[in-house]
């Protein structure tokens, strides 16, 4: 079986966890080199997971740059920082060859950071333009199918995602889900509200059931019901957790494909075998059936 992309319009990117131990760290590694062989546009490591801001998060970045050939994205969570500090940082990845970032309003409480709202800057847009203005690097940033649990309305989820868009974003990277139909409402309001950049699905693999659902708590991601069935048969067999693991995460993805989605941005949780199955799925999918990519029509 080929690793590589089926066409030049397929693509996919992977995001790791930062590693706690040493175990965690080799897991990482081996992780992205074995996953290297997939061609992704670009991989990255969660910063601030869980609000936590001492991760290392931007050191793995700058590691993995070096790691492997794959360009390296770092994620940059604005609670963490202030106007200097954050454009002293984004410099500073700059000057060590870091040309993509993710950047995200993040879960950390300001109070305790001692940041300002997103930096100082007031919202999400302001610090992407403020970032662009220094250096032009390619920027990725967040997208709610669900809606953003702190938005007021999904009206006004979608507004701040034009604004990101107006400031010079490159693309939008959602929050996980399990039910594409969410994604796809969701594609189709963004576009007919004017949204033009690309909107990546993002792509959780469930390696720990149990842990999802926590994620999932707190993010206000949705879970089928389904799926609580399916892992509670399966008792602790962690093989046959797996083995659904796996089953569930190909149709989602080959389903994605077959609806002219051309990328998908994989949650690793620097897990190797599910996230290389989540890719192959993808790309097999796209070589069975080649489908038109999803174009937003143009605002009327």
């Amino acid at each position: 079986m080929s690793f590589l992309p089926p066409s030049d319009q397929v693509d996919v990117s992977i995001e790791y966890f930062p590693p706690k131990s040493l175990s965690a760290e080799r897991s990482l590694m081996t992780a992205a080199h074995a996953l290297r062989r997939f061609k992704p546009a670009f991989q990255s490591v969660t910063f601030g997971a869980g609000g936590i801001g001492d991760d290392g998060a931007d050191d793995w970045s700058v590691r993995l740059q070096t790691l492997n050939e794959v360009p390296t994205a770092c994620h940059v969570a604005l609670c963490w920082f202030n106007r200097d500090s954050l454009l002293e940082f984004t410099h500073d990845l700059w000057a060590h060859g870091i040309r993509s970032l993710v950047v995200i309003r993040g879960d950390g409480d300001a109070a305790e950071t001692g940041a300002l709202e997103c930096a100082g800057y007031g919202s999400v847009p302001a610090a992407v333009a403020a970032i662009l203005a220094v250096h032009p690097f390619d920027i990725s940033v967040s997208a709610y199918p669900e809606i953003h649990p702190k938005a007021a309305n999904d009206v006004a989820d979608l507004e701040v995602l034009l604004a990101k868009q107006n400031a010079g974003a490159t693309r939008a990277i959602t929050q996980y889900f399990f039910n594409n139909e969410d994604f796809y409402r969701f594609r189709e309001r963004a576009a007919k509200r004017g949204v033009r950049l690309p909107i990546i699905p993002g792509i959780m693999p469930i390696s720990n059931f149990d842990r999802i659902v926590e994620f999932s708590k707190a993010c206000g991601a949705s879970i089928p019901g389904a799926y609580f069935d399916k892992f509670a048969k399966a008792g602790e067999d962690r093989s046959v957790h797996t083995q659904i693991a796996r089953e569930i995460v190909e149709d989602q993805v080959s389903d994605l494909a077959e609806n002219g989605v051309n990328a998908i941005h994989v949650y690793s949780l620097n897990r190797a075998d599910l996230t290389a199955d989540t890719i192959r799925a993808f790309y097999a999918a796209h070589s069975r059936n080649p489908v038109d990519v999803f174009q937003p029509a143009l605002a009327g």
